[in-house]
């Protein structure tokens, strides 16, 4: 898509007011343009921040009106409003540029962008993509949906920019080209966002569309590009790198441990990393593949690589009680990412492995959790699809709230055993965000074992 200089649009509008919303007015604002702003919430939460950058701007909030939006030469819209909204369908049908925050960012870009994607793992992978970078001496910006808005960092004098993209932003996707991109991997999730499983991976692979070195998951054939030359794809994955192949990345099992290879080549152990998890060995992989493609070898960042301990909220390890270890992974908002967390960690818990579930499935079907579910031990589940995760298993118990599920999984636990809270699910039915779910885990086990010793 060619865009016109912001100047010779008359009438722009920015629908949505979250964080990415307000950066995009910021940035007009700071263009002297005066954008017309939409929210579908009658008191949208950005909206005291609004009247703060311009006390002038044109704001409609509520339903979005036809008129209104017809009305308009050009429309940025944030990822969290569905392109399907029948007046955005409309305006497109009309033939009005509908864009998001990412064109308008692919203007000003004139250094290495690196694109990760995935349904899991694409926070702790744009992470440690930018520790490792930054180990080897390279100027680092990063941003997307790992917190800080595209535009946000336009002007910022870095030698690389490190994106982290959901599907959402993906959709809106024209302009921005990449050094690199990956998909990490594809399960079910936001499907109440999208028709079927095909549409959003059909968005997940946008991110291919107009870059130099695509890095895919080879134990996912649905992670693969279609259009980058092999020549031009990096792999990684369980299996091993066959040889000295320089475009694989792989792992090979060794006296009870797992090691990293790249082109046949032992790079670091399992043991060594501080990240925990088989699943968290893909990550890394993808990581070393991507900083890769930034002329970054593995031999100068195995420091930082090593010491790297991941995010909050993701496999995060709360402590052992009573030869018991807890596991805040309350990013698990999808089953794909749960089922990660639990296939990665079974392999390291001799005793009982307990799971704690539910929350709001998004229109998920947890018979795709199933599998994953067989290896659990106990499985607790709660909140508003909990029930859907019990009947996949013979055997679920069911509680009412976080504290009580740590009750419960406090009073089954032998030692050495795991108690990993990795809901499948989204919060906000109980919660105002995973981070608060996670945070009040972490307190209920505190208290339980402050209240058991006292």
């Amino acid at each position: 898509m060619k865009l016109m200089n912001l100047d010779q649009y008359d009438s722009i509008g920015v629908v949505g007011l979250g964080q990415t919303g307000l950066s995009c007015v910021r940035y007009l604002l700071e263009r002297g343009v005066q954008p017309v702003v939409f929210d579908t919430r009658q008191q949208p939460p950005g909206l005291a921040k609004l009247h703060a950058l311009s006390a002038d701007l044109e704001i409609h909030t509520g339903p979005l009106e036809l008129e209104h939006i017809l009305g308009m030469d050009l429309l940025i819209v944030s990822p969290g409003v569905d392109l399907r909204t029948p007046v955005l369908q409309m305006a497109r049908d009309a033939a009005i540029p509908v864009i998001g925050d990412m064109d308008l960012f692919a203007r000003h870009v004139n250094k290495p962008v690196l694109g990760i994607t995935g349904s899991n793992g694409k926070s702790t992978v744009t992470r440690l993509v930018s520790e490792l970078l930054t180990a080897a001496g390279l100027q680092v910006a990063i941003g997307g949906n790992i917190g800080v808005p595209v535009l946000d960092l336009v002007g910022h004098d870095v030698d690389v920019f490190v994106l982290e993209l959901s599907s959402f932003q993906l959709e809106l996707l024209h302009d921005l080209h990449f050094k690199a991109a990956t998909i990490l991997n594809i399960s079910d999730d936001h499907l109440d966002r999208y028709n079927d499983i095909r549409d959003y991976t059909n968005a997940k692979h946008r991110i291919y569309l107009n870059t130099d070195i695509a890095v895919w998951n080879r134990d996912q054939e649905t992670t693969a590009p279609s259009l980058v030359p092999e020549s031009e794809q990096l792999t990684f994955g369980k299996t091993p790198t066959g040889g000295r192949d320089p475009h694989r990345y792989g792992l090979v099992a060794e006296h009870n441990d797992w090691v990293i290879t790249v082109a046949g080549e032992p790079v670091v152990r399992a043991s060594e990393l501080q990240l925990a998890g088989v699943h968290n060995l893909f990550n890394v992989q993808a990581a070393l593949a991507m900083v890769s493609t930034c002329g970054v070898q593995p031999q100068q960042v195995l420091t930082t690589l090593k010491q790297f301990k991941g995010l909050p909220h993701r496999c995060e390890r709360i402590g052992e009680f009573n030869q018991v270890t807890w596991v805040n992974d309350s990013k698990a908002t999808n089953i794909g990412a749960a089922e990660a967390a639990i296939m990665g960690m079974r392999p390291l818990v001799a005793g009982k492995l307990i799971v704690i579930a539910g929350g709001d499935g998004k229109g998920a079907d947890f018979s795709y959790f199933r599998k994953a579910l067989q290896q659990v031990d106990v499985l607790i589940v709660l909140g508003k699809d909990g029930e859907r995760i019990a009947h996949q298993v013979q055997h679920a118990i069911s509680v009412k709230s976080l504290a009580e599920a740590v009750q419960v999984a406090a009073e089954l636990a032998t030692p050495q055993s795991m108690v990993l809270l990795s809901p499948a699910c989204a919060s906000l039915d109980m919660f105002d965000n995973y981070e608060q779910r996670g945070d009040q885990f972490r307190a209920a086990v505190e208290a339980y074992y402050g209240r058991a010793s006292a």
